[in-house]
Formats: C-alpha cells, sequence, structure tokens
C-alpha cells in the first residue's frame, strides 16, 4: 500500500504562509481600522475549499493559527483575545486589527507588481479572492514577501 502523502499535502508551510498571511492581510486591510474576526473555520472554506488547499484541515487550520501569531509576534498586527475553539482545538482571534507597520507595509507601490497607483494592500485583496487558482498563489509568493519587506529594490517602494 502507498503510504506517500498527496502533493498538496506534501506543499511546503512557507507557499501556506504566503496564502494565509494573503488572506489575513486582505481582510484586515479591507476592514481597516475597524477590528475584525479571525476564526479558521470559516476562513478555510473561503480560501477556495479545502481539497483545493490541503488535504488536512486540522494542519491548515493549525497554520492559520500560527501566522496570525507570527504577524502579530512581527508587528504586524494585534488581535484583542485569541480562544482555543472546542470542536477542533483550532484558534479564534478576536478584535484583529493592522498595527501601523501592518498599514505601512500594505501601502506600498511596487509598480512592477501591482498597476498605477495601486498598494500591496489592494493587490493582496484582489488576489485572495480568486486563491484558488495557481496564477493567485503564485502572485501571493510574489507579494507577500514585498510587504514584509523580505524583498528590497523593486521600482516604486
Amino acid at each position: 500500500m502507498d503510504e506517500r502523502p498527496s502533493p498538496k499535502a506534501t506543499r511546503a508551510n512557507q507557499e501556506f504562509f504566503d496564502i494565509l498571511a494573503g488572506d489575513i492581510f486582505a481582510r484586515l486591510y479591507h476592514a481597516f481600522p475597524a477590528p475584525t474576526d479571525l476564526i479558521p473555520d470559516g476562513i478555510i472554506p473561503a480560501l477556495g475549499g479545502q481539497e483545493e488547499i490541503d488535504d488536512n484541515p486540522e494542519r491548515m487550520q493549525a497554520l492559520y493559527g500560527h501566522t496570525v501569531q507570527w504577524l502579530s509576534d512581527e508587528g504586524y498586527l494585534r488581535f484583542g483575545q485569541a480562544a482555543h475553539q472546542d470542536e477542533d482545538d483550532s484558534v479564534a482571534f478576536f478584535d484583529v486589527v493592522l498595527t501601523s507597520k501592518g498599514l505601512e507595509a500594505l501601502r506600498k507601490t511596487p509598480g512592477s507588481l501591482t498597476g498605477p497607483g495601486e498598494t500591496l494592500g489592494e493587490k493582496i485583496e484582489e488576489t485572495a479572492k480568486d486563491i484558488s487558482s495557481d496564477a493567485a498563489k503564485d502572485l501571493m509568493k510574489q507579494l507577500i514577501p514585498l510587504a514584509l519587506g523580505w524583498i528590497k529594490g523593486m521600482s516604486g517602494l
């Protein structure tokens, strides 16, 4: 019997991080300055359905929580409360809002990946709407490192 994991389950955590961070940034940028709640149970299906992202829902929900926590630890967002969900042990985050550092990151305008005058936040928000497509996933893998300052020297930054 073949015990190898499916290709979807073997994607690197960093690829998932880009997709999940993009979704988080899109939600918070859209809602700014109002706080919003991030509950993985309602978000994973909005990413195009579990089968489009990964074969293991518990893994994705855990990675979503770790991504929110990491973005908070790095100063891109803050939240009022985190609570474990009884049903599946995922973590929900309440009263989440971008910090000034997060907003500044999303207000960058790298002309090479966005339209004239379009911010990274707007492009991330647009891309997150169709994240189930491979093209959107590939674009998100370029946008998130730009927003986090991991790629320097792009025109418009």
